[in-house]
């Protein structure tokens, strides 16, 4: 898949500053991903590409037990990801009495990235930014990652009638710098 960018609060520059690879291991992704038909195979194929390079996961509800053809995975097993899995670096906050956590996260040289992959309503995409918020004013989270469709109407086609009110790349980029936000946030829309 192709991909549009926006960065809120950041810079390619800053997302090098973490860590010289992560643009380029977060575009490397992105280009993976087939074409899916519903967004449950987009998020078991993000799982598995993020996965297998390192990133820990909140949950695997939906996720496949093998990697799914096609998205140039090694073969790793459930079992062994989940070894691997430290969920800690998913909570967005250690010192509110919320049980948050984003997707995925990563840390860089002591530096965490959390990312967020948002298929769903507008609204669960807002408690995404202020989960990235709440991490970064306890001084834990250096960039947040926001990961939505850019076109859903386009994207899916067949189900136009199941994507209303569901995030996208426009209504992201042109809300953050409304709400006002104090942390970085690297937005990516997902296209063909």
């Amino acid at each position: 898949m192709n991909n549009d960018n926006y960065f809120y609060n950041c810079s390619k520059e800053s997302i090098d500053f973490i860590n010289p690879n992560l643009y380029d291991e977060i575009i490397k992704v992105i280009s993976y991903l087939p074409k899916r038909q519903i967004q449950t195979e987009i998020n078991n194929d993000l799982f598995w590409l993020l996965t297998s390079r390192g990133w820990s996961f909140d949950t695997i509800g939906g996720t496949s037990d093998f990697p799914p053809e096609g998205i140039n995975v090694r073969n790793v097993t459930m079992s062994e990801t989940k070894n691997n899995n430290n969920r800690f670096l998913c909570i967005t906050s250690t010192t509110l009495d919320a049980s948050w956590h984003c997707d995925f996260a990563r840390v860089y040289d002591s530096q965490l990235v959390q990312i967020e992959a948002q298929f769903g309503k507008v609204e669960s995409m807002f408690k995404d930014f202020c989960g990235f918020r709440i991490a970064r004013y306890e001084k834990r989270l250096s960039l947040g990652i926001e990961i939505v469709l850019s076109e859903p109407y386009d994207y899916f086609t067949h189900r136009k009638n199941a994507i209303g009110g569901m995030a996208y790349f426009n209504i992201a980029k042109n809300t953050l710098p409304a709400i006002g936000l104090k942390c970085p946030i690297w937005l990516i829309g997902i296209k063909e």
